[in-house]
């Protein structure tokens, strides 16, 4: 929280507890599918609207700037007569363009980005706001957004190719490329020998939900070591029976296509999709992230404040969510997505490749009228007659959205630097343009398959500190390191008579610990009750974290 000042800290320890300018020439002539003529078009306006009350003007203040492209339908010397039932896509872009202006300047998140694709063409293309609150620097169409869990479709995708090449088969194990028990071993052992390149891309492995995601989200540890603790959980189902959604074994599908190509996953992914495709704004790693010039903020809208928080370092699950892309890249990405592996007259991907990654796999469930399979690093939507490819990523401080009507070779994606509510504002806004496309037949958002990276709360922005209740010993007495075999060391150091700062792991970030009542403190970034038990000459030799007690883990630590 090194970049949200003093003065806002209260607000700020409640989020950590409650925690995903017009370029000169128009990039796109150069792209031989690209209409002749674009009509391009900007607006600095305020983003918020009257009557929305800005409650904090220092930290609000920023301009809109947008930037819009459009196919012209009265231009260009092929221009064919549509068939009366042919879809009116100039009408269905100008429709979606004005619902998503408004949603945006309704919203206060600071930028967003949408690319529209439609025969093998981008149709429409719209960046809206700003990097960061409080900056004016606008969102570009280069701009580069982390993308969350939609990484997962370029990891399957790279290797589709391998496929290709035959350097690999979706039925190779992960256990071929990681034969050395001390680096992969999990409880089950069928799962151990047989889970192979598809049960890892579909979350079918029997692994717990999200297990591992605190490892390298809490405590800073790298793929490799969060690997091998995942053999000290117990599996959740049992192997290929039931979907349950785990980033550790989707990058261990893409760490094993890196090993079988001698390569990295970053020079896999760079080689086999970025460049073919031409997404030379986008990269893989974190710090290339933070390096570039042009990649947006991260934020988080509290009680109606945007802040920004610093992104976060994914690169310890890297194939699973680590890709920071531009909203002009997602369009090439997009016509490669609907045009069976395809770009601009190239096959990067063979067809048959590119359709197993859009094959179901495991089925996760029904609502209303949606049903939900999971394939290979996508989700498959069945609803109102139609099939729907589909993903979100959020990284807690960012959202992405992707959706794919195969069948009318149509494609969104929508982009913001905010969390929570950009999640919502992407859901909408993919949702919309198919609505409208569909003639107002409803997707229903909420079940698309993508996840935040770790838990969020909203409920309240008012921190109350506890009664002052004496400690039973002194704060010297909770003082010191304690272990566990899935989660590996936490330190507790003193800052005074009653609160302690909370190091977990490799993180060198603390967590403020203050205390409660008897020997039971409060973490005070997220809430969460953290106990103090069975003592020896009045010291502590084991402590409970309500807060790691999820997907699997039991949050209990021993004194080393």
């Amino acid at each position: 929280m090194k970049n949200i000042g003093t003065g806002v800290m209260i607000v700020a320890a409640v989020f950590l507890a409650v925690v995903l300018v017009i370029l000169p020439h128009n990039p796109l002539l150069s792209d031989n599918n690209t209409p002749e003529s674009i009509e391009t078009s900007s607006n600095e306006s305020n983003p918020y609207p009257e009557n929305i009350v800005n409650p904090n003007s220092n930290i609000l203040n920023i301009n809109a700037y947008s930037l819009n492209i459009f196919i012209s339908q009265n231009k260009g010397q092929d221009k064919q007569t549509p068939s009366p039932d042919s879809p009116n896509i100039a009408k269905i872009v100008g429709l979606f363009n004005s619902y998503v202006e408004n949603l945006f300047k309704n919203s206060l998140i600071p930028g967003a980005a949408v690319v529209v694709v439609y025969k093998d063409q981008i149709v429409y293309m719209k960046t809206l706001g700003a990097k960061k609150v409080g900056e004016s620097d606008p969102i570009d169409v280069d701009t580069i957004f982390q993308i969350g869990s939609c990484t997962k479709a370029f990891t399957s995708t790279a290797i589709g190719a391998l496929v290709d090449e035959g350097l690999m088969t979706w039925e190779d194990t992960a256990q071929q490329y990681f034969s050395d028990p001390n680096e992969f071993t999990l409880q089950d052992p069928v799962a151990t020998q047989q889970a192979n390149m598809k049960d890892l891309l579909s979350h079918r492995t029997g692994m717990h939900e999200n297990a591992g995601n605190e490892h390298i989200m809490d405590f800073g540890y790298d793929f490799m070591e969060t690997l091998y603790r995942m053999r000290f959980i117990e599996s959740q189902s049992v192997f290929r029976t039931q979907f349950a959604y785990n980033n550790i074994m989707v990058s261990l599908a893409g760490h094993s296509a890196a090993r079988a190509a001698s390569t990295t996953w970053s020079q896999l992914i760079n080689e086999k999709i970025f460049h073919p495709l031409k997404m030379d704004s986008s990269v893989v790693t974190y710090q290339e992230y933070v390096n570039s010039p042009n990649h947006s903020g991260t934020h988080v809208i509290i009680d109606g404040v945007t802040y920004y928080v610093d992104p976060l370092n994914l690169d310890g699950m890297a194939p699973a969510g680590s890709l920071s892309c531009s909203i002009k890249d997602m369009g090439n990405w997009l016509r490669f997505q609907l045009n069976e592996g395809v770009f601009n007259g190239q096959q990067v991907v063979s067809s048959q490749s590119l359709a197993e990654t859009h094959t179901p796999l495991i089925y996760i469930g029904t609502e209303s009228d949606t049903e939900l399979w999971y394939a290979l690093g996508w989700g498959v939507m069945y609803t109102q007659g139609q099939t729907f490819i589909v993903h979100a990523g959020s990284t807690r401080l960012s959202a992405t959205q992707v959706r794919l009507l195969p069948s009318e070779d149509l494609g969104v994606v929508v982009m913001a630097n905010e969390g929570p509510e950009g999640s919502k504002f992407c859901e909408l806004v993919a949702q919309e343009l198919m609505s409208i496309y569909l003639k107002n037949q409803p997707v229903d958002p909420s079940v698309i398959p993508g996840e935040d990276m770790g838990e969020l709360q909203l409920e309240s922005t008012t921190f109350q500190p506890p009664a002052t209740i004496p400690l039973p010993y002194p704060i010297d007495n909770y003082v010191g390191t304690y272990y566990s075999d899935y989660y590996g060391n936490i330190k507790f150091e003193k800052v005074d008579d009653s609160n302690l700062n909370l190091y977990a792991g490799n993180n060198p970030d603390p967590y403020p610990v203050t205390h409660l009542n008897d020997s039971i403190f409060v973490d005070v970034y997220h809430q969460k009750n953290i106990t103090f038990s069975n003592f020896e000459n009045n010291i502590p030799q084991e402590v409970h974290t309500d807060r790691w007690d999820v997907n699997g883990g039991n949050g209990t630590f021993n004194r080393v």
